[in-house]
């Protein structure tokens, strides 16, 4: 009898590669993972993705659980500043549509838009993934009878995973081409970059960063920061950070 229902399968949306890893009821972890190619002319750049990922998941068959990761490249963050006004969730929701159309222009209007907890006197974070997308990720994992239990953007799967080791200070996740920089302060994330990077070579990554911490140091109490990469070498930095 199969017992493939029990297997925990874990899908990372990735611009240039995605992979699938699969921990069995019993066994060792196995990963695969597909190359992405460059979309057509006109064509969403989510949709090479988006095949890849599904190519990962037929091979990979039927049953189990699925959690999916989705890359901090297709991800739009924006901040909502605490108010008594923007407690309720569609206040919310409505300031961070407003914040992302800010900034993304006609671009936010295709975004699927998740908000955090709110709590009390705190910044709150939104984060949008384009809604064709996530349609479509949902409809491949029913496909393959998965019963979808997360999908999330790296930096907030990755926060969550650190569970209380950063308090105060930096979480970086640096990825090829990519970087994202969280300020977190009374385990609250009160200040967030995320675009392109300059370069992958450690040396400019450190002085990048050191700018962007320097110019923010004020948002959070102390230096520590936590550096996650993918496929990038973790910069040095200097200054006691």
């Amino acid at each position: 009898m199969s017992l493939s229902w029990l297997d925990r399968l874990t899908l990372f949306i990735h611009p240039q590669r995605v992979v699938l890893e699969r921990q069995p009821w019993r066994g060792a972890l196995s990963r695969q993972a597909a190359e992405v190619g460059a979309p057509v002319p006109g064509e969403a750049d989510w949709k090479p993705v988006l095949a890849a990922g599904e190519t990962l998941l037929k091979a990979a068959g039927k049953g189990g659980t699925l959690r999916i990761v989705v890359a901090d490249h297709l991800v739009r963050y924006a901040l909502l500043p605490w108010s008594e006004m923007l407690a309720g969730r569609q206040a919310r929701l409505g300031m961070a549509r407003a914040l992302l159309k800010n900034s993304l222009g006609d671009k936010a209007d295709g975004l699927d838009i998740a908000l955090d907890q709110p709590a009390f006197g705190k910044t709150g974070v939104a984060a949008g993934i384009d809604r064709q997308l996530l349609t479509a990720l949902r409809a491949a994992a029913k496909a393959q009878r998965l019963r979808l239990t997360s999908l999330q953007p790296r930096l907030i799967a990755e926060l969550a995973a650190q569970d209380k080791k950063l308090d105060d200070g930096w979480f970086a996740c640096l990825d090829i081409g990519w970087l994202t920089l969280a300020g977190v302060r009374d385990g609250e994330i009160s200040s967030l970059h995320n675009h392109r990077a300059s370069t992958n070579e450690p040396a400019i990554l450190a002085g990048e960063m050191a700018g962007l911490l320097a110019a923010e140091s004020a948002a959070v109490n102390g230096k520590k920061v936590l550096i996650s990469t993918s496929a990038v070498a973790a910069p040095k930095l200097a200054g006691g950070w």
